[in-house]
């Protein structure tokens, strides 16, 4: 039988490939812009993914209320972007934590990130610390940047740990 020791448990899960995202969300007003890892795709069609978002963010709040957001993964040298989206979101002067963004049909785009879908409610599961929010691609494009022919970031390629 497994073993679930707790250190145990977070060495084995944290073998699971994650990517470093960022989700960006927008309702009557109000601004949400985090890093969120717990992203997979659970259907090729209709394209959906699962996106554990945690259950005491502004995030979740928003995607409560408005069930749409964009998912921007980052490229591997786009690290140091990461920091940004800790924190709680501030929208100053056409930046969103300090990135320049656009509205599209309604949604921040981040435009320094290369890669972006959009993302519309499917489905919630209570699940945890973090809901299981599971949503259909609705739109998918690129920023003209130099980091769209890299690789994308993923947790082990960063000094973070999150999950396990």
């Amino acid at each position: 039988m497994a073993n679930l020791d707790p250190e145990l448990r977070k060495r084995v899960l944290r073998k699971v490939l994650n990517g470093v995202h960022v989700m960006t969300a927008h309702h009557e007003g109000r601004y949400s812009a985090a890093l969120v890892t717990f992203v997979t795709q659970v259907s090729i069609e209709p394209p959906l993914y699962a996106v554990g978002v945690r259950k005491d963010s502004g995030l979740y709040e928003i995607l409560q209320r408005s069930g749409r957001a964009v998912l921007h993964p980052l490229a591997k040298s786009q690290q140091d972007r990461a920091p940004a989206f800790f924190k709680a979101t501030v929208v100053e002067e056409g930046r969103l934590n300090g990135l320049p963004f656009r509205m599209e049909e309604g949604l921040p785009v981040l435009e320094p990130l290369p890669w972006y879908f959009v993302l519309a409610t499917e489905g919630w599961h209570p699940g945890g610390d973090h809901a299981v929010w599971i949503a259909r691609v609705t739109g998918v494009g690129a920023n003209d940047v130099p980091e769209a022919e890299e690789e994308p970031l993923c947790m082990r390629d960063t000094p973070w740990s999150y999950g396990g």
